[in-house]
């Protein structure tokens, strides 16, 4: 971890949402593909937790990406070089967005964006859908891997195949994601529930927000 790592959230959401911007207004892939690389830069450099993870997931992205616009646009009509520049800004752009965004999601717990949101005065109902939203996808992204993993315990080879038969297999996860999603939403509000989550009720934290959001409480809080 960095110091990075403790910026107050709404300051790494806003600065990711302005690189992302910069991305997708990129004119071509030259441009494009550059900044795309100095996102997946910027992550190894911030030493991003679970970062070989996300590599594959966009290594993945980019050849769907590609290919999927290279047929639609040949189908099109357009020329073969001219599709795959197109093809390639494309990818450039969802790597960089999904690159920023996982820099946000990974360095950024729970209990942090609570404190942010309850610093700047959010109203509770807008509190709960950020924290939920940013909290609940890295939950999803480990329960991903933990179904590779018992595929891979019930003989199922995923690693060494082509690369059509990994996408059909990371397709094949799907199913099992989303029950695990609906339970895992069930499990959420069962939790509000029993814990009397009230949208009108105030909430506050002991956590110093400015800038950076400490994750400890400073010694003159704890003086007074």
């Amino acid at each position: 971890m960095t110091r990075l790592h403790d910026l107050n959230f709404f300051v790494k959401l806003a600065f990711a949402f302005a690189l992302m911007t910069v991305a997708w207004f990129a004119p071509n892939w030259q441009y494009g593909v550059p900044f795309a690389l100095l996102c997946l830069f910027g992550l190894w450099l911030t030493k991003v937790p679970k970062l070989r993870s996300y590599l594959k997931g966009a290594g993945l992205l980019t050849v769907m990406v590609i290919a999927s616009w290279m047929v639609n646009l040949l189908l099109q009509g357009t020329a073969p070089l001219d599709a795959l520049g197109i093809a390639a800004k494309m990818a450039a752009r969802l790597v960089a967005t999904t690159a920023l965004f996982y820099f946000v999601m990974e360095t950024s717990s729970p209990g942090a964006i609570l404190a942010a949101c309850s610093a700047a005065r959010l109203p509770a109902i807008v509190t709960l859908v950020l924290s939920l939203t940013f909290g609940i996808i890295p939950m999803l992204r480990d329960e991903f891997e933990r179904i590779a993993d018992a595929q891979r315990a019930r003989g199922m080879e995923i690693d060494n195949v082509s690369l059509v038969k990994k996408l059909r297999f990371a397709l094949a996860r799907g199913v099992p994601l989303l029950v695990q999603a609906i339970r895992t939403a069930h499990a959420i509000s069962f939790s509000l529930t029993l814990y009397g989550f009230d949208l009108s009720r105030k909430r506050t934290t002991w956590r110093d927000v400015g800038l950076m959001v400490e994750p400890h409480m400073s010694w003159k809080d704890k003086t007074r």
